[in-house]
């Protein structure tokens, strides 16, 4: 008899415990989400400069960490990951065409010089941190919006070619630089800013768990800029420098995930 009751306390006790961790909202939760973003537009309207970075879409992994400053309502949030970005649509574009696309004389590439980019498909650091609100919108449905600021780094290309004009001896020394670089900084990696405006709905799958399924937005605070420089190639005169203002890339996209 004794035991029985033992073991009917017992059960009640973890009735009990379960129950207030089902209705206790917690402090803290962690996130892990899958996202896939779509560019609404390039990097730059100059084709050889875009053909040299990675296509504009994006497959996010990300983990986050969600801090509730209001009780149930509002907090904090800061995630780390990964975004994947596809190879570039022609890595190795010649860069003979560029020069005559821009000075409207014909050239042929004699000597690649260097050449550093990206020719595959690169996974590209991301941190985001903002600001979250949570409203319930029916009996096991909630959403939150929230809003944040965060960076991505990307490695730029740099690209140097000896150019060679058609029917005559006259060589050229044409250099291209991405977003910013220039003879005393090529190679660096380029960081990017960004607005990240994102809906999620969370539907509980456990006492513990919830799905999350949203949508987002994503708007570089960034341009992506890109530079040509043709210098004579038997003395240091520069001939001609051409600077391209880049464009700001949109991202719209998905996500689905857990959360903990």
């Amino acid at each position: 008899m004794k035991k029985i009751i033992l073991l009917t306390a017992l059960m009640l006790w973890g009735a009990l415990l379960v129950n207030a961790q089902v209705t206790r909202e917690r402090k803290v939760r962690f996130d892990l989400l899958v996202a896939q973003s779509f560019g609404l537009n390039d990097w730059n309207n100059v084709k050889f400069a875009s053909d040299r970075l990675p296509r504009t879409s994006s497959t996010d992994l990300r983990a986050s960490v969600n801090l509730y400053v209001i009780k149930r309502t509002a907090g904090i949030f800061t995630d780390i990951g990964a975004g994947i970005m596809p190879a570039p649509r022609n890595g190795l574009s010649d860069p003979a065409d560029q020069a005559v696309f821009t000075t409207g004389i014909p050239y042929v590439t004699k000597e690649i010089i260097f050449e550093n980019g990206n020719q595959s498909a690169g996974a590209h650091f991301k941190m985001t941190f903002g600001i979250f609100g949570k409203f319930a919108i029916a009996d096991k449905l909630s959403m939150s919006p929230s809003l944040g600021v965060g960076f991505m780094t990307l490695s730029a290309p740099t690209c140097e070619a000896v150019l060679k004009e058609r029917d005559s001896n006259m060589q050229y020394t044409a250099r291209y630089y991405w977003f910013r670089q220039d003879e005393y900084s090529v190679g660096n990696d380029a960081t990017f800013g960004y607005l990240a405006f994102r809906l999620r709905f969370a539907y509980p799958v456990s006492p513990k768990n919830n799905l999350l399924f949203g949508v987002e937005y994503t708007w570089f605070l960034d341009n992506a800029h890109f530079s040509e420089r043709y210098t004579n190639y038997f003395n240091p005169n520069i001939v001609k420098t051409v600077n391209h203002k880049g464009n700001r890339l949109n991202m719209p996209g998905f996500a689905i995930g857990i959360s903990f």
